[in-house]
């Protein structure tokens, strides 16, 4: 039968958070951005004769000049004055309500602190003034015995700061549910709830990550300010928003937004409005002088409007993608791999995003968070499922998408039909595993191996030969190398610029479409080839469901049928077959029986003997 191509084109959208439509959002190189914030609150008479002095109103929450934005124009009403890190508003006399803001325009560029060195972790001699950012606070208690031990387990045994502080980013990020239900209490949830109930909003997951960073030593503090979102949870793209700044010796404060899953840097939508050490104090503090009056506030009103997007930043990390076998069959696993490489000779962290067609099923989270250090490339893997009981006679071609919030797309195309080879999830893990060891010893990459076998399609009685060539293309001698295949295996030492060339026996192998590996295992060397082969059983036929007339006239004319049975998995080749009695003979000759066929034969009564 003919096969038809059927392609599986409708992608699973499966992150509210990026979208194409929203580009602008995170590759704009500047955005001016008009901001408002108003509040007030009504005066209410307690008594018939009412008297105010002055009320005074502290707003910490206003924009002021950072590395990545700046003021263009600020604009409050009343007037008001700067009082160490508050803006400050006054009114004085009787009156119904007060009503106060400001009007801002903003510039914000996609800037990252460029850190180049490694910082070596734990840190020791602190600035004086930085200690407060490694003390417990109410809201961020960094002194909870379950927080300390969370933290210490993800750190420990790592050296690198911004390794440490990536890793305790990622685990809030992948083990906290954002949930607003959160939102209904009185206020912020303090980190050990956050730990405990394993939810919270954008203040409850950056106050866990503070509190981590806070607990191993590392000056960590609370940001308050404004963001865009285009998720479906919120009725405002625009709304306030929390992140962390950790501390860097020789950089200065850097970014974390856990939520939006930015380590290490902030996209240009962020405006930052105000900087504490806990997350839960008051952006507002009202203070009177007066009698016979009750003030009743009103909530902030935050709304914000990009005016003007300016240039497109550059993309420093570069993607390719690929797969572990273009062609597999239903029911099979496969391996995605996605070579990322970073350009730059600082530190960066991206956060790649799998999409697939939800017949694809995935065995990890579809969004992962990489760090790359300096010109460091690095292998990232999915492992995706095919399902079993897709339609036979059909080809299915699944796209799988690799996309960076930075606009990297790369796409491969998987196919899928009922002959294709099926490989097992345990298959395709020990394949990840051994890349992943691969590419934690360096050394590997110096090595060139190559294998192939004589035959790609046997019969499971044939011998077959495996050759491989290993080559030593480093510069450092290379001693007890182990070449492996199923349980053979030849130790070895390799010079550089030698070549080695072995040969392995492969009898036994079991009857199927497989994927055998050659692995080269050292103490310095992990690496292993791949090869494809068909291992048929033996061609084997029968002949059954013979049916005819058991009696027959001299002038009747009779039909025989019978049922020529493929009898193995393999095709038989060459087949002849012959019906003869007396003198009657008739031969057919199938140059490949690639299924069972029934014949039906009409002969006259008077040929045959009686």
């Amino acid at each position: 039968m003919k096969k038809l191509i059927f392609m599986l084109l409708s992608l699973l959208i499966i992150n509210a958070a990026y979208a194409q439509s929203d580009d602008w959002s995170h590759n704009s190189r500047n955005l001016i951005i008009d901001v408002s914030l108003s509040s007030g609150a009504d005066i209410r008479q307690k008594s018939s004769y009412p008297n105010i002095e002055y009320i005074r109103v502290n707003l910490s929450h206003y924009p002021y000049e950072y590395f990545n934005q700046e003021v263009l124009s600020f604009e409050p009403y009343p007037d008001a004055d700067i009082q160490g890190n508050t803006l400050q508003f006054e009114w004085t006399g009787m009156r119904q309500s007060i009503e106060f803001g400001y009007d801002a325009k903003i510039k914000t560029s996609n800037e990252i602190i460029e850190i180049k060195e490694k910082i070596n972790f734990p840190l020791t001699n602190l600035p004086e003034e930085l200690e407060i950012y490694t003390k417990p606070a109410e809201i961020i208690d960094s002194n909870d015995e379950e927080i300390i031990a969370l933290a210490s387990s993800i750190a420990e045994g790592e050296d690198d700061l911004y390794i440490v502080v990536h890793k305790l980013a990622e685990w809030t990020k992948n083990n906290i549910e954002y949930d607003l239900s959160t939102l209904t209490a009185n206020a912020s949830q303090k980190a050990s709830w956050v730990l405990d109930n394993r939810q919270g909003v954008c203040d409850e997951l950056t106050s866990l990550f503070i509190a981590m960073s806070r607990s191993l030593g590392i000056p960590a503090r609370f940001v308050s300010g404004i963001a865009y979102t285009n998720s479906d949870l919120f009725p405002e793209n625009w709304g306030s928003h929390g992140w962390a700044e950790i501390y860097f010796p020789g950089y200065g404060w850097v970014p974390y937004d856990v939520t939006y899953g930015q380590f290490g840097y902030i996209d240009p939508t962020h405006i930052k409005l105000r900087e504490g050490i806990d997350s839960g104090e008051s952006s507002v503090q009202y203070k009177w002088l007066a009698s016979g009056i009750d003030l009743i506030s009103k909530e902030l009103d935050i709304d914000a409007e990009v005016e003007e997007v300016i240039g497109r930043s550059t993309q420093p990390i570069s993607i390719d993608i690929s797969l572990l076998k273009e062609n597999v069959g239903f029911g099979s696993y496969n391996l995605v791999e996605v070579i990322l490489e970073n350009d730059e000779d600082y530190y960066l962290s991206t956060e790649l995003y799998l999409s697939k067609p939800k017949e694809i099923s995935m065995e990890d989270n579809f969004a992962k968070n990489i760090l790359l250090k300096p010109q460091e490339r690095k292998s990232v893997f999915w492992i995706i499922g095919i399902p079993g009981d897709l339609e036979n006679n059909y080809v299915y071609t699944f796209p799988i998408t690799i996309s960076t919030l930075g606009n990297l797309t790369q796409t491969a195309y998987l196919k899928s039909s009922e002959n294709d080879i099926v490989l097992s999830f345990n298959d395709v893990d020990k394949v990840m595993q051994q890349r992943t060891e691969e590419e934690q010893k360096t050394y590997s990459r110096d090595i060139d191996m190559e294998c192939s076998a004589e035959k790609t399609e046997l019969y499971s009685y044939e011998d077959n030969k495996i050759s491989c060539t290993v080559k030593n293309a480093g510069n450092t001698f290379l001693e007890s190398l182990d070449l492996c295949f199923i349980k053979e295996c030849k130790s070895f030492d390799l010079g550089i610029a030698q070549e080695r060339a072995f040969n392995f026996s492969a009898k036994g192998l079991e009857e199927e479409k497989q994927q055998i590996a050659v692995t080269l295992n050292g103490n310095e060397v992990s690496k292993a080839a791949y090869i494809d082969i068909t291992v048929l059983d033996a061609p084997e036929i029968s002949i059954s469901g013979i049916e005819f007339q058991k009696e027959a006239e001299y002038d009747d004319e009779i039909e025989l049928s019978f049922l020529l049975e493929k009898a193995s998995s393999s095709n038989p080749e060459h087949v002849e077959l012959a019906l003869s009695n007396g003198n009657f003979e008739r031969k057919w000759t199938i140059e490949e029986l690639f299924e069972s066929r029934k014949f039906i034969i009409s002969m006259e009564a008077k040929d045959l003997k009686k």
